[in-house]
């Protein structure tokens, strides 16, 4: 049986690039389902259960963008501290 995977290095870490695309594929889903909300057009689920989904993704946006924010204001403070 192979392992893999079983050095850090072997695996690619969470980079702000990953951090922007899942911030942006939260918002396009949640867009994409406000407006079958604002049509009344629920797909398979209720107006509770889409309201409620919408709530969801609306705050792992927010910890998404946030955890990006933090680990940007980070990277800029380090960056000017390396500088000066």
């Amino acid at each position: 049986m192979e392992i893999t995977n079983e050095q850090q290095d072997d695996t690619s870490l969470l980079t702000k690039a990953d951090l922007v695309s899942a911030t942006w594929a939260i918002s396009e889903v949640f867009n994409y389902m406000l407006e079958g909300y604002n049509k009344e057009e629920y797909g398979e689920m209720t107006k509770e259960q889409a309201e409620h989904t919408l709530n969801s993704l609306r705050t792992a946006f927010i910890k998404f963008d946030s955890i990006l924010q933090s680990t940007t204001g980070e990277t800029d403070e380090s960056e000017i501290q390396e500088n000066s």
